[in-house]
């Protein structure tokens, strides 16, 4: 004897579409039973009022006929006999009369008992059909057929008589056969018209009774397309009345069958994967489900299927994406696939990234130009009138971008609430709802954690390396992830987090110049938070000692510049109360000056020469200052190039690698760092041959001799405007 263990049948699940039967391996959740008897019970009346009578199961796909069905054969008992026909699965009208006649025979007794009932059902079949196309029925062989085509040659039988014998053989047996016809809204026209006339004009036997199941719309439209209803409804349902005696309507699922399904499904897909919803989001889930998608997922299969799709796929994105929003993207995935399709080719303008889209004005006309826009792409999407509100309220819950088009909102304030972490429409998380898992270019959230945990215990790992790569290529969505850590309370590792974007800056691309995700802005900021954080004593100590590292020494001192209070700020609100940052201020100043006296370049105008010079003059003024106007005093710099690094320069937005242009000159600072008085005097010849530059407005490029030109002839006007003006008073 065998000691392994029998397999246990695999039970209902979200996957499968299989009929629940009530057996245990497929409960019937949706009290079908009680139907099903009903239906057995009424069979029985119907045997003991008529010999052969036509019944309809009718329901929408997906109801559950499939399932009442499958309950009602298992109750059916002696002298009951099931004969179960399928004629979708034929594939021509020959193999579609076979199979009728076949399924018919095959549940009468074998041989000639009694009456021979399968026999003569055999003869009244092949006298009714094409000869030789019927091909072998139940019980009978090749020389049976053979003799009974010689049999119809030769003029023994005619269709008739043949059916009278098989009406007497089938009296004689006296066995009730219950013909079960499956999915007959599946064919074509012509194949349903096949299988009506053979249930309507040949197969109406004595005790042999038919169970049709069907979904009543859609049998409809297939009958609209036949001759015999002339493309007229009324029609086709006066020749369905004809075909059926007696209407079973499926019971409709009451919203707490729906409610007690889906709740059972989430129930199973949250304990596979550890899903704990808040009370938020338990009230986001309840308002848009029972506010739209409760409609559209009105039979057991919608439902399944809608929830199948979420087990397969959220396992991929547990803890990676917001649940909710997660839920509701795969409503519109499996009921509105155009919809669907339509996030992902307006991605930009549904995240607001569209630079022709930019939300301007927030008018009742740019509302109407918005609203216009999205009705379109609606209709392009083949969204039905009818279903077009309940998409609408779906997307607008999804999306600011659609809220604000079709809804009396605060455009910008509605964004921010909605563009949080993990809901599709902020930037960093919307492809992982279209991609079914992390993209490969993307660093999950887990991995963010189990670096964040290494790091504050000083382990160098795989998560910590993936984040400085996320640093490096992706700087402004790394730092996206540490905010939302902060925002939810999670303790972070200021120091270690600081030291890791720093060390990582120099791999950070310069030249990219994105509109919203500038990679050293975010860089910078993302530190400036670690820096606020980490404590006075500590950052002072942090500034001073990565400061001094030649690589990193830009970055360090933007950072320290960015937390630099600024007038407009109230309250100094960019710093804890308790830090004191006059002391960070001074180790940054330190560190500038030691740069720029270890590192002096020849000329201001050299790439970076007075990069770090701005940020010093920002949190040191008088310093800066001082150190500059020595440079000039020296003879280290030239007036003319120094008064022409004065020149800012542009870069074009959104442009990967801009060349840049002539900006404005601060002709302001000039005076407050060289007296403009002096400047005038030192270079007059040089303001004398000032010429203006070939090119307009800012389209000149920003070369060193372009930016002195440039300096020198907005200094030749500014003198000559004083002149004019001390002429006039004269």
């Amino acid at each position: 004897m065998s000691d392994t263990p029998k397999p246990t049948p695999a039970r209902q699940g979200l996957l499968s579409d299989d009929a629940r039967d009530g057996t245990d391996a497929r409960p019937d959740e949706l009290d079908r039973q009680g139907y099903a008897d009903h239906l057995t019970r009424l069979l029985n009346n119907v045997r003991v009022q008529s010999e052969s009578t036509v019944l309809a199961l009718i329901g929408d796909w997906g109801s559950g006929k499939s399932s009442v069905l499958e309950m009602l054969q298992r109750r059916l008992q002696d002298p009951w006999r099931v004969a179960v026909f399928n004629p979708w699965t034929y594939p021509d009208t020959p193999s579609l009369h076979r199979g009728f006649f076949n399924e018919l025979a095959s549940a009468l007794p074998a041989g000639n008992r009694p009456g021979g009932a399968r026999a003569k059902v055999g003869d009244f079949a092949r006298a009714i059909s094409p000869l030789g196309k019927l091909g072998s029925l139940v019980g009978l062989d090749a020389q049976d057929l053979l003799k009974a085509a010689g049999d119809l040659v030769a003029g023994d039988t005619s269709a008739s008589a043949a059916k009278k014998s098989a009406e007497a053989a089938l009296r004689t047996a006296d066995l009730p056969v219950l013909m079960v016809v499956d999915d007959l809204d599946r064919l074509t026209p012509d194949e349903l018209l096949e299988v009506l006339k053979l249930v309507r004009l040949v197969g109406r036997l004595p005790n042999v009774y038919y169970l049709l199941s069907y979904d009543e719309r859609t049998l409809l439209d297939v009958l609209l397309r036949t001759p015999v209803s002339g493309n007229d409804e009324g029609r086709a349902h006066a020749y369905l009345e004809k075909i059926v005696q007696v209407r079973l309507d499926m019971p409709a699922l009451r919203a707490p069958q729906r409610a007690r399904l889906l709740n059972d499904g989430l129930d199973k897909i949250g304990a596979a994967v550890g899903l704990l919803l808040t009370a938020e989001d338990e009230r986001r889930l309840s308002k848009i489900y029972f506010s739209v998608l409760d409609r559209r997922l009105s039979t057991p299969r919608a439902i399944t299927r809608f929830l199948g799709q979420i087990q397969a796929f959220y396992p991929l994105l547990h803890g990676e994406v917001d649940f909710v929003d997660f839920f509701v993207v795969n409503w519109l995935r499996t009921q509105e696939p155009g919809v669907y399709r339509m996030l992902q080719n307006y991605r930009d303008d549904l995240l607001g990234q569209d630079f022709s889209h930019l939300p301007l004005s927030r008018d009742a006309a740019a509302q109407q130009s918005r609203r216009a826009r999205w009705d379109e792409r609606l209709r392009e999407a083949h969204v039905q009138q009818t279903d077009l509100p309940g998409v609408i309220e779906v997307l607008s819950a999804l999306f600011p971008q659609i809220a604000a088009a079709f809804a009396d909102v605060q455009y910008l304030a509605e964004a921010r609430q909605r563009s949080t972490p993990k809901t599709i429409s902020h930037i960093d998380y919307f492809d992982r709802y279209v991609s079914f898992g992390i993209p490969q270019d993307d660093v999950s959230d887990a991995d963010v954690a189990k670096a964040v945990a290494d790091l504050a215990r000083s382990a160098d790992s795989p998560a910590v390396a993936l984040l400085g790569e996320e640093i490096a290529n992706e700087t402004a969505r790394a730092m996206r992830k540490l905010v939302a850590l902060r925002e939810a309370q999670v303790p972070l590792p200021e120091t270690a987090l600081f030291d890791l974007i720093a060390r990582t800056s120099p791999k950070i691309d310069r030249r990219r110049n994105d509109l919203f995700d500038n990679p050293w802005l975010a860089a910078v900021r993302g530190g400036a938070a670690c820096l606020a954080t980490m404590g006075t004593e500590v950052a002072v100590n942090t500034v001073t000692q990565l400061g001094n590292v030649q690589e990193l020494e830009e970055y360090v001192v933007d950072v320290v510049g960015l937390l630099k209070p600024r007038d407009t700020d109230s309250v100094n609100e960019r710093l804890p109360a308790e830090f004191d940052f006059p002391s960070v201020e001074s180790a940054a100043s330190a560190v500038i000056k030691a740069s720029l006296e270890a590192h002096a370049a020849s000329s201001p105008l050299n790439d970076g020469a007075m990069t770090r010079f701005w940020t010093w003059r920002h949190l040191d003024p008088d310093a800066a200052k001082a150190w500059l106007v020595s440079q000039v005093d020296t003879g280290l710099w030239s007036m003319s190039d120094t008064v022409g690094a004065f020149t800012t320069t542009l870069v074009a937005v959104g442009v990967p690698i801009p060349d840049p242009r002539i900006g404005d000159f601060e002709i302001r600072a000039v005076d407050d760092i060289l007296g403009l008085e002096r400047v005038f005097a030192e270079l007059e010849s040089d303001l004398d041959a000032a010429t203006p530059l070939s090119g307009s407005g800012h389209r000149v490029p920003a070369t060193p001799e372009n930016r002195v030109r440039h300096a020198l002839l907005s200094l030749k006007r500014e003198r000559e405007s004083r002149t004019n003006v001390g002429e006039h008073h004269t």
